[in-house]
């Protein structure tokens, strides 16, 4: 784990703060020899609130580097663009989409049970089988 005073007495030295940009930061511990996996969990434990341990990354490679779905109130927060639909309303759309409902079941069979029975019917009067045959 790295430790945020490491992080700031390393950017102390170089004349930075802990709340300078994060390209300025980037920068020199990229120059400390850093690999870029440690600069990135490094700004994200600066970026962490100290009491309550709740990071607030908003970079770059967050909205375009990834395959998440950005939620209504990071579009609202990014783009300016007032959503309607709050995160827990857009969840249980979700999450009804997911489940079949009785009926679409109940007419999958009906449609299915009637397939099957006109299929049948339509073998039974080419071969001349059943209700179909013509000696009756």
């Amino acid at each position: 784990m790295i430790d945020r005073e490491h992080i700031e007495k390393i950017l102390k030295i170089n004349g930075l703060s802990p709340t300078s940009a994060d390209e300025e930061i980037r920068s020199v511990l990229i120059s400390a020899k850093w690999h870029k996996e440690d600069v990135e969990t490094a700004l994200t434990v600066l970026r962490e609130n100290i009491n309550t341990h709740e990071s607030r990354v908003d970079t770059l490679h967050n909205v375009f580097l990834t395959d998440r779905r950005l939620s209504p109130e990071a579009i609202e927060s990014l783009l300016g663009i007032d959503v309607e639909i709050d995160s827990q309303e857009l969840e249980s759309l979700r999450e009804s989409r997911r489940h079949i409902s009785f009926w679409q079941v109940l007419s999958i069979i009906g449609y299915a049970t009637l397939l099957a029975f006109g299929s049948i019917l339509v073998i039974m009067y080419v071969q001349n089988f059943g209700v179909f045959h013509p000696s009756l």
